[in-house]
């Protein structure tokens, strides 16, 4: 009998920790493709909902506790779904064309991706739940290599200001602090 599949694709959400473009390592040498991706709770609701059902219609009773590929960020209430393949996922851009070989862009945190795959259901006894298989993602957004966390820091008076000490410190020769490097006997 086939395994039973549900179909989704999500909405455009942020990618976190994504290996979409070449596989993870870490902790399985054949290589996993994976990512999270944070989506507004809002938008979210109705795979969330499908994939609910998909798993009471598939497990029964054991779909009250079984394992999701999502949940709720307690800070912000967005949903972060977890999608995982063993194969190169197929790459889209924003206008819907496919995208191969050296056209397929690395992905940074912070990227805006659609993900699309299918949910499946697993039962190892006690370990049961469903997964988020991936196998495909549409690319919107690259994010950003240097990105970190968003948050700066508050401004401090009377502190380091980078512009001051570039404007005090050099002359209009470029030496710092207005010698000449031709003044120094080495």
């Amino acid at each position: 009998m086939a395994q039973a599949k549900l179909p989704y694709q999500t909405n455009k959400g942020r990618a976190q920790y994504p290996w979409l473009t070449s596989p993870d390592t870490k902790y399985d040498s054949d290589g996993v493709y994976h990512t999270s991706l944070i989506v507004p709770a809002e938008q979210a609701k109705a795979i969330i909902d499908q994939v609910k059902e998909f798993a009471k219609d598939e497990m029964g009773k054991k779909a009250q506790t079984a394992q999701m590929p999502f949940k709720s960020d307690p800070v912000t209430g967005e949903i972060i779904f977890n999608a995982k393949t063993k194969f190169e996922p197929k790459f889209y851009d924003s206008s819907g064309s496919i995208l191969v070989g050296n056209k397929i862009p690395k992905l940074y945190r912070g990227a805006i991706l659609k993900l699309g795959g299918n949910f499946t259901i697993y039962d190892l006894g006690s370990n049961h739940g469903v997964k988020m298989n991936l196998s495909k993602v549409q690319v919107i957004e690259l994010g950003d290599p240097n990105q970190d966390d968003g948050e700066g820091f508050d401004a401090v008076e009377g502190g380091f200001i980078a512009q001051a000490v570039a404007a005090d410190t050099f002359d209009d020769s470029g030496d710092a602090d207005g010698e000449a490097s031709s003044n120094y006997n080495f």
